[in-house]
């Protein structure tokens, strides 16, 4: 064969595509569907971490939280013993108020927990108001508000020590 009559190759030559005749009435098939791609997740941004809370920043956050708990606890109290707790005009509470409180918790079937009063009788004893009601003197004063004893110059000089500026 000479270079002449031999057929050249080129890419642009378009294949034979050759039809069984037992299948020229049929539809043709779908083409198959493409593979799903995996989603591409984008990156989320980086968080920058909070920043480092200082010694007297964190302590100041506990003492607002201190402060918050003590309010709600000495709340529940005034709510359910008015006659006798009061943040305006503090009274001197009886010695072993803790019990009687505990047992009028059980009689009337109160949702108070022990911790709560304990923690609630604390803050209130510690206030300024309070301490300068004992200072002052006087009657000490039951659940109803009845007077129940009386302030001993020992508990005096105690608050007065506990008074602060």
């Amino acid at each position: 064969m000479t270079e002449q009559n031999r057929q050249k190759l080129s890419i642009r030559r378009k294949p034979k595509v050759y039809v069984n005749p037992k299948l020229v009435d049929k539809p043709a098939p779908q083409p198959p569907k493409p593979a799903k791609q995996p989603k591409v997740k984008e990156p989320k941004p980086k968080q920058v971490p909070p920043k480092p809370l200082s010694r007297e920043e964190r302590i100041a956050k506990k003492r607002a939280k201190k402060l918050q708990q003590a309010q709600e606890a000495i709340a529940s109290l005034i709510a359910h013993w008015p006659q006798l707790f009061s943040l305006d005009h503090p009274k001197p509470l009886k010695i072993g108020i803790a019990d009687d409180i505990l047992e009028d918790i059980r009689t009337r079937e109160l949702d108070l927990s022990r911790a709560k009063v304990s923690a609630a009788l604390m803050f209130y004893t510690q206030t300024l108001a309070y301490q300068k009601a004992v200072f002052s003197g006087g009657s000490r004063f039951d659940l109803n508000g009845q007077p129940s004893g009386e302030i001993t110059p020992e508990q005096q000089t105690h608050a007065s020590g506990q008074e602060k500026p």
